[in-house]
Protein backbone atom coordinates (compact mmCIF):
# COMPACT_ATOMS: atom_id res chain seq x y z
CA UNK A 1 0.00 0.00 0.00
CA UNK A 2 1.48 3.36 -1.04
CA UNK A 3 1.65 6.35 1.42
CA UNK A 4 -1.12 8.54 0.36
CA UNK A 5 -3.36 5.23 0.21
CA UNK A 6 -2.25 4.87 3.78
CA UNK A 7 -3.48 8.23 4.74
CA UNK A 8 -6.98 8.19 3.02
CA UNK A 9 -7.71 4.97 5.16
CA UNK A 10 -6.50 6.75 8.13
CA UNK A 11 -8.47 9.91 7.44
CA UNK A 12 -11.47 7.86 6.67
CA UNK A 13 -11.30 5.94 10.26
CA UNK A 14 -10.44 9.29 11.91
CA UNK A 15 -13.29 11.62 9.80
CA UNK A 16 -15.91 8.45 11.09
CA UNK A 17 -15.36 8.41 13.90
CA UNK A 18 -15.51 12.67 14.17
CA UNK A 19 -19.20 12.35 12.40
CA UNK A 20 -20.24 9.71 15.26
CA UNK A 21 -19.31 11.66 17.93
CA UNK A 22 -16.56 9.19 18.72
CA UNK A 23 -13.71 12.09 18.37
CA UNK A 24 -13.97 15.87 18.98
CA UNK A 25 -12.80 18.14 16.24
CA UNK A 26 -9.80 19.56 18.80
CA UNK A 27 -8.82 15.70 18.96
CA UNK A 28 -9.01 15.18 15.55
CA UNK A 29 -7.06 18.73 14.78
CA UNK A 30 -4.60 17.21 17.08
CA UNK A 31 -3.81 13.88 15.79
CA UNK A 32 -3.92 15.42 11.93
CA UNK A 33 -1.42 17.88 13.17
CA UNK A 34 0.85 14.81 14.88
CA UNK A 35 0.75 13.17 11.51
CA UNK A 36 1.75 16.39 9.50
CA UNK A 37 4.61 16.48 11.70
CA UNK A 38 5.75 13.68 11.71
CA UNK A 39 5.84 13.59 8.13
CA UNK A 40 7.54 16.67 8.21
CA UNK A 41 10.64 15.31 10.57
CA UNK A 42 10.77 12.18 8.72
CA UNK A 43 11.69 14.60 5.27
CA UNK A 44 14.25 16.47 7.18
CA UNK A 45 16.36 13.34 8.38
CA UNK A 46 15.73 11.80 4.69
CA UNK A 47 17.30 14.99 3.33
CA UNK A 48 20.42 14.82 5.91
CA UNK A 49 21.11 11.71 4.22
CA UNK A 50 23.87 11.85 1.17
CA UNK A 51 22.66 9.95 -1.94
CA UNK A 52 24.07 6.93 -3.58
CA UNK A 53 27.87 8.00 -4.54
CA UNK A 54 27.46 8.64 -8.42
CA UNK A 55 29.78 6.93 -10.62
CA UNK A 56 30.00 4.04 -8.62
CA UNK A 57 29.07 1.55 -10.90
CA UNK A 58 31.40 0.11 -14.06
CA UNK A 59 33.49 2.70 -15.30
CA UNK A 60 32.49 4.45 -19.05
CA UNK A 61 34.60 5.53 -21.59
CA UNK A 62 34.03 9.45 -21.64
CA UNK A 63 31.15 10.29 -24.83
CA UNK A 64 32.66 11.82 -27.54
CA UNK A 65 30.73 15.20 -28.57
CA UNK A 66 29.80 15.86 -32.13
Amino acid sequence: MGYLQEVDRWLDVIFADLADGKESFDSIKRDIRSRILESYKNGLKAARQSPAPRGSGPDRAPRERS
